[in-house]
């Protein structure tokens, strides 16, 4: 992707952040962060940290079945990498650098690294339309709720699902049209010159579908998981249930590839759909603030694998 798209991206994340915290009063944001239960702040970023080793261990198994006998440190650091860079990237798209970490790693070819998560990762998008849809039809029933926020929602949920559905289409179909399509694709584009193996091994990950989708049920649990505990960390009173349908909803955000990660869009969505439940913006705002922290946290294991792969890394 070129620096100049990333910049005026970055420019629009910054803008849209400008504009919601001018119409936030900042002494209670800060006030919100203030109150904030470390006890509670811990369990999410431990139940994020959980997120990210079944999601290495869903590689793992894949990259197993790939005749790839590879230590669980190095695919975990190697996904971590991708996360980190993902979490700066716009629409998280800096993941699929996560190939190219497992090659330095693990030894592996980068082909077969794609193939270990492009599949899963359209896989986990059309899940979360799932999800997407069921907060959805769950929060049209609550008082106030506005039509344009429901419109928007499922406008969003929609292109979520189309990425998804043409990435199975890359991964799954043999036909020579998916070729121009991956050509096309941020950070995929290297991968086209090797299109044959890629397709060949993702054909063959096709045969583990229950696996994938039992290892990605598993994500959500923990990732609802994160969510909920930030909550109790602010004092909101949801349940587990509420996070677990709102995490697909409002995460699909960080996805649009406006900003890096959803940046200003996520904020902005969390204000309007927290407000359903009776929740002023400033703890929303503080808990999409704590929401964005934790991840840098704990994706900050990748750190090292980042930077030394810089210098060996082929964009």
């Amino acid at each position: 992707m070129k620096k100049k798209s990333i910049f005026i991206q970055i420019i629009i994340g910054i803008a849209i952040i400008i504009f919601i915290l001018n119409k936030l009063e900042l002494g209670d944001l800060a006030e919100a962060l203030g109150k904030t239960d470390p006890f509670y702040f811990i369990l999410a970023c431990l139940s994020y940290l959980f997120l990210n080793i079944v999601l290495s261990s869903r590689l793992r198994y894949l990259m197993a079945g790939m005749r790839y006998q590879t230590k669980f440190t190095s695919v975990f650091l190697s996904h971590m990498g991708g996360m980190m860079v993902g979490d700066l990237t716009p629409g998280r798209s800096g993941y699929f650098l996560t190939p190219s970490f497992l090659k330095k790693n693990t030894g592996s070819r980068v082909t077969d690294g794609m193939a270990g998560i492009f599949a899963p990762q359209g896989i986990e998008f059309i899940l979360k339309v799932g999800g997407a849809i069921a907060a959805i039809i769950f929060i049209s029933s609550l008082p106030g709720i506005n039509n344009d926020l429901i419109i928007s929602a499922g406008t969003g949920a929609a292109l979520l699902l189309i990425i998804g559905i043409l990435m199975l289409i890359v991964a799954w179909r043999e036909e020579k049209v998916t070729l121009g399509f991956l050509n096309r694709l941020p950070f995929l584009k290297n991968f086209a010159s090797n299109f044959l193996f890629f397709k060949e091994k993702n054909i063959g990950i096709k045969e583990n579908l229950r696996a994938i989708l039992a290892f990605t049920m598993a994500g959500w649990f923990f990732a609802a998981l994160h969510w909920f505990f930030l909550g109790k960390a602010l004092g909101f009173e949801l349940s587990y249930f509420v996070f677990f349908l709102l995490h697909p909803l409002l995460s699909i955000l960080m996805f649009v590839p406006i900003s890096p990660a959803g940046f200003g869009l996520l904020e902005g969505g969390a204000i309007l759909v927290f407000s359903l439940f009776g929740i002023l913006p400033e703890p929303a705002m503080a808990f999409i603030v704590l929401v964005r922290v934790s991840i840098l946290l704990v994706d900050l294991l990748g750190l090292k694998t980042v930077i030394s792969s810089l210098r060996d890394m082929e964009f």
